[in-house]
Parts: structure tokens; sequence; C-alpha cells
């Protein structure tokens, strides 16, 4: 009995030093701050918002059918771009590859790997029916003193635009870089996994001509201020290092149709809806990857309630309870693992007509790792019936995880905020595909950000109705711009 107590008596005396651990780790542990906050540029860019708002009135929409895309908006936009930043156009040379845009700029020591800035030209439709629902006309790009509103607004108008007039400002005050300086703009970057990619077609060519980047900067990010009552109040600044792969699946079977007055146990339908239910059934288990791991610390820091410190802390100890409970809610679930939806069903084409086929489509999006052979080999495991055939539309893996300890990364973070009292920057993973998954076989160092700082709310009217930029983003977005690209062409 007496050494059952001291047994227990040790036990709880290590219980007790781990909990003390884990308060203390949860009073004292903060990200290192130099106490003073991220100086914003103050102040309007009046000529920059013109800029913007004539760059949105170009309705450069990609399409599908390339056939159905007005051809002339991209030249246009082209003449635009021209004549509203001369210095680039003179200074540079420039290419059209594939309907993209492509300007270089030489560094004075040829041994030295350019940069290259990317964004894309073209913008989605605006969905049919719905152009009377925005408080301004949607290539209107007008500007009411507080946002300038239009489609291409937050994607990614008001990126290329900031690029642009950054790049202009350099060669303004005679910049000559020692590395050299591309700046890629595509032209149909909405039309994912496109097999006329015009991005594709440039990566091709520079890497057929010997090209190899540093570092490649496309959009991607955010920086959005989080404000929760006694959570947390910080502007958070989230660098892509990653973004999940695109795969569309088509699920089809056969059967022999008839009229429905005497149908069979199944009809081919029915069948794939059996498929479907199995598929949802069986999600991927949820992972966190190191980069989801070191966001979740970083920004776990900045919580201020004591409670949730306890767990945000002592992360590496709670990782497994956290992982497990992101991916019971379908927002979190997305960072931590591939996920997969079904967004299209078609078979009878009448309501008393037995179909002869039926199909559905799966939309995937794969964490890095996940190949494409992989989801399909999984799925055709879930489904278990030889009568459905699984077959890939169109798809890419996702790209290779970018370093967090480059210099490119630091550099960024730096000009972004980092060490900041109201800042926090954190590496992320971006949901969509951006033209740079491209460029990995000419670049390790690829990194999506997106400068503007915008709510939350704001930055969900992406693609969709009252798009909008908030003009107070605008300057402190080209200064950024502006300053990485002076300093990483300068080592």
């Amino acid at each position: 009995m007496t050494a059952l107590c001291v047994v227990l008596g040790i036990l709880g005396g290590i219980l007790i030093l781990g909990l003390l651990v884990l308060i203390i780790r949860a009073l004292t542990i903060k990200n290192k701050s130099s106490g003073k906050p991220f100086v914003k540029q103050e102040g309007r860019l009046e000529e920059v918002e013109k800029h913007i708002s004539h760059a949105i009135s170009i309705a450069t929409v990609s399409q599908v059918d390339e056939s159905a895309v007005d051809k002339a908006q991209f030249e246009k936009f082209a003449d635009f771009l021209q004549k509203t930043y001369p210095l680039v156009h003179s200074r540079l040379s420039k290419q059209v590859i594939g309907g993209a845009l492509v300007f270089f700029l030489p560094g004075s020591d040829p041994s030295l790997e350019p940069i290259a800035m990317l964004a894309h030209q073209d913008v989605v439709p605006v969905s049919a029916g719905t152009e009377g629902d925005w408080t301004h006309p949607p290539f209107s790009g007008h500007n009411d003193g507080e946002f300038i509103w239009g489609r291409g607004a937050l994607d990614m108008k008001n990126h290329l635009i900031a690029v642009m007039e950054a790049t202009e400002n350099l060669l303004k005050k005679g910049f000559a870089p020692k590395r050299g300086l591309y700046i890629l703009l595509g032209c149909n970057e909405e039309i994912v996994a496109s097999e006329n990619s015009s991005a594709k077609k440039v990566a091709a060519y520079l890497e057929e001509n010997g090209v190899r980047l540093k570092c490649v900067v496309d959009e991607g990010g955010g920086v959005i201020p989080l404000s929760y009552k006694n959570i947390i109040d910080k502007t958070l600044v989230g660098i892509g290092v990653a973004e999940k792969g695109y795969l569309d699946v088509e699920l089809s079977v056969s059967a022999k149709g008839g009229h429905s007055s005497a149908p069979p146990a199944h009809t081919a339908l029915g069948i794939i809806s059996k498929a479907i239910c199995r598929i949802e059934k069986h999600p991927y288990k949820a992972k966190m990857p190191d980069f989801i791991y070191d966001m979740l610390n970083i920004v776990g820091r900045d919580v201020k309630s004591f409670p949730l410190r306890l767990i945000t802390c002592n992360l590496r100890l709670f990782k497994p309870l956290l992982t497990f409970v992101m991916g019971k809610i379908p927002a979190a679930a997305s960072v931590v693992r591939t996920c997969t939806a079904v967004t299209m069903c078609s078979a009878s084409a009448a309501p008393n007509v037995l179909p002869q086929r039926a199909s559905a489509v799966l939309n995937m999006r794969l964490m890095p790792g996940v190949s494409i052979d992989d989801a399909v080999t999984r799925l055709k495991k879930i489904i278990r019936d030889e009568r459905i055939s699984v077959k890939v539309l169109k798809g890419n893996t996702a790209p290779p995880v970018s370093s967090t300890k480059t210099d490119t990364f630091k550099l960024a973070a730096k000009l972004l905020g980092e060490g900041c009292s109201d800042r926090t920057v954190a590496p992320y993973i971006v949901m969509g595909a951006t033209d740079s998954r491209y460029y990995t076989r000419i670049c390790d160092e690829i990194y999506r950000i997106s400068p503007f700082q915008t709510p939350v709310s704001l930055l969900l009217t992406t693609h969709g109705t009252n798009e909008r930029l908030p003009i107070s983003s605008i300057k402190t977005a080209v200064k950024f711009f502006e300053e990485f690209i002076e300093r990483r062409t300068a080592f």
C-alpha cells in the first residue's frame, strides 16, 4: 500500500509539474516584437486609383471556350498599359507569348538569377442575371472615395497595377538592378488547369531558353484584420508558401434506359448517387502539414484568452486533438486535408425516361503530396463498383512547398510587418490555383502575396457581386512592391 501511494504521489507530482509547464508557457510565450506598430502609408495615390479604375473598366474576361473571348478587350488593355507606363515599355523588353505579356529588365550581374513578379490580366465573368445586383456596374471601376468597385478589383487588376506602378516609380528614380527583373502577365489564369495556359507557355519558353528564376511572387495570402474581443486583436499577414492542387473527375455509368413506368432496382442515376454517398462518407483523413503547424503556432502566441492560450501556446502537445477538431469544421478542414465536392450531375433529359447514361463531376483540391493517380485510385477503392467509370477531366498536382528560411521569405515578411506590435506574419496555404504553379521547374522560391489590407467580409466578394477594393490599402501595397523589387534585385 505504501509503495502504491509513493507511485501515485510521483505520478501526481509529474502531472502537476507538467501542468505548471503548460501554464508558464501560456503566460510567457509571445512572438518577438519591436513594440512598434506597422507604419502604413497614409493618404491616397489618386493617379493610381484612376489607373486601377481604368483597368477594371476594360472587360478582359477569360472564357473556357476560347472562341468566346473578346480579344479586342485584351488588346485595349495592352494599349492602356503602354500609354500608362511608358518607362516600363521603353526600358524593359516586351514579348507576347500565348497572349501573356512578358517584360524583362536585365540585371548588371548576369550570373545572378532574375526574379519574377506575376499577375494576370483576365477576370472571371459576371454571372448572367446578377448585373443589376451590383451597387455600381461591374465594369465601371467606380471610385466612391472609399472603394473602387468592379470585377477584378480584388482579383487582380489591383495587384497588376500596383506592380506596374512600383516598377515605373523605380525607373523614374534611375533603377538599375543587380538581378534581372521579369514582369509576367498571364491572360487566362481564371481557366483553372487549362491546357492552353499562357503562364504554362511562358514558363516553358523560359525553361527552353535556360532561364532559372531566383524567386516568383504571385497573388495569394492576404493582410486581414482580426479583432475578436478577449481572443485576438492583430492584423494577420499570410504569405502563401503552398497552394492546393486541382482535379476535376467525372464518374459515369451506362444503363439500358427505357420508360420510367418499369424501372430497375437502381437506375443509372441511382448507381451514381450511391457512389457519391460513399465518397462523401469517406473524406480524406485530416493531417496537419508543418507549414500549417507553423502558422497556427505563430498566430496562437497572439491569442489573449488564457484558457485558449493553454492550447495555442502548447500546440505540439495538442496537435493531434486540434487536427481532429479542424477536420470536423468545413472551413478549417480545407487546410488540413484534400477536399472533394460533388458539383455537377446529369442523367435523363425527361422525367419519364430512364437515363441511359448518368454522370457526376467531382472537384477535388489536393493537398501537397497527393498526386492525381493517388486521388483516382482512392476514389475507385471507395466506390467499389466496376460499372462506374472514373475519368480525369483535367488537373494539376499541388506544387512543392516553399521554404520560410529563404532570404526572399524573410524580406517579404519584414516588409509586411513581421515583428511589429500590431501585425503577425505567418506562412499560409492558398486554397485556389495560381499561375505560379507552372514555374516550379525553374524556381524553388515561390511565394503568394497580396499586400492589400482587406477585411474578410470584402474578400468574400472576390468573383462575386460587389467586388471592391478599399482605397486605404493601395498606397501601402504599391510601397511594398516597390521596396521588394528594389531590395530583392540588389543581392
